[in-house]
């Protein structure tokens, strides 16, 4: 027999290996080096964190509005004061901007209408109201400012503030 070979003993019945061939199996069937209930927690909890990551990006990119929020807050604005909060809504002409302009209106919104971009035929109509942001209430404004852009042909594009520092400024 060579130096590195060895041999099982001859309750396994006499096979011959090598000594670098590997993780080798005792009488028993217990692996002398990691054992696959090992091998599989470690994969599980691999697993586990891999998903809970992509949970983590997918959550932070697919909310907008609190990241909007979150950055608003990081930016120093005292979050419980009321904002000026502007909501972009991009229109396909300027009768459907008219029109979201008008129904907006009543429910406390200040328009204003004007070409999107130079060259284009879309419109933004730029709907302002003073409120305290909370995620609550800007997740109720994207549906329902969704809702009337779609209904008009366009789309709702998000919402921006101005940092307040302090009580009364913006």
């Amino acid at each position: 027999m060579r130096a590195d070979e060895f041999r099982w003993p001859a309750t396994n019945g006499g096979r011959v290996g090598r000594r670098d061939a590997g993780p080798r199996a005792d009488p028993a069937g217990r692996c002398e080096a990691m054992s696959i209930a090992t091998l599989l927690a470690i994969g599980l909890v691999g697993l586990v964190l891999m998903l809970w990551g992509r949970h983590r990006a997918r959550t932070e990119s697919e909310d907008p509005d609190a990241a909007t929020l979150d950055a608003l807050a990081r930016a120093g604005s005292h979050l419980e004061q009321p904002h000026e909060v502007e909501f972009y809504l991009y229109l396909p002409d300027q009768p459907a901007a008219a029109a979201v302009a008008e129904q907006l209106a009543p429910e406390g919104f200040q328009v204003d209408m004007r070409v999107a971009e130079e060259g284009s035929s879309d419109w933004l109509c730029l709907a302002t109201r003073l409120m305290t942001p909370t995620l609550d209430e800007l997740h109720r404004l994207r549906r329902h400012l969704a809702a009337v852009a779609e209904s008009r042909g366009g789309a709702y594009d998000g919402w921006g503030a101005v940092v307040v520092e302090s009580r009364g400024e913006a």
